[in-house]
């Protein structure tokens, strides 16, 4: 990995899934559990790729949509109970078929990055169930927030392990 970016560097990037952690998050060693790391920026992944454009009801009425193919995730701070937590969204890629990109979680009450969820998600067809090219007005939005994503002045805190084919 790269440098990780601060909590002040992450956070100008747009919130998704905010919430505060509620008590049935936490597990038995007094933070939030694994699982619901996952969920949570997993949940920010998928409202993030609403506001780029993809409906909510897109796999019913388009019979398109996307599963994660590969992820990497990097654990950095506990967070707990009470705690208020945002999801940001870097794009950092894109192909025909697939979308790179991480999911911050931001562990706001006590401004510090929490976790790092990095994502190869692919286009789906549901007719096929196969992989399919984007849509072009989707692929054009995904290619300018990489764009602008990759003018922020930090990195993107790459794995190394995930790469566009």
């Amino acid at each position: 990995l790269t440098s990780m970016p601060t909590y002040d560097d992450v956070v100008v990037l747009p919130a998704y899934n905010a919430l505060t952690v509620p008590p049935e998050f936490e597990d038995r060693n007094g933070h939030m559990n694994i699982a619901h790391y996952l969920t949570v920026a997993s949940w920010g992944v998928e409202h993030a790729m609403q506001a780029a454009g993809v409906a909510p009801d897109w796999h019913e009425t388009e019979k398109l949509g996307f599963f994660t193919a590969e992820h990497h995730i990097v654990y950095l701070r506990e967070v707990h109970v009470g705690s208020e937590v945002s999801v940001r969204v870097r794009y950092v890629g894109r192909s025909a078929r697939a979308l790179h990109l991480q999911a911050f979680l931001l562990d706001d009450t006590n401004r510090a990055v929490a976790y790092v969820l990095e994502v190869m998600t692919v286009h789906i067809d549901f007719r096929t169930r196969r992989t399919t090219v984007w849509p072009d007005g989707l692929g054009a939005t995904f290619d300018g927030l990489v764009a602008e994503h990759d003018a922020l002045p930090w990195p993107a805190p790459l794995s190394g392990s995930l790469a566009l084919r």
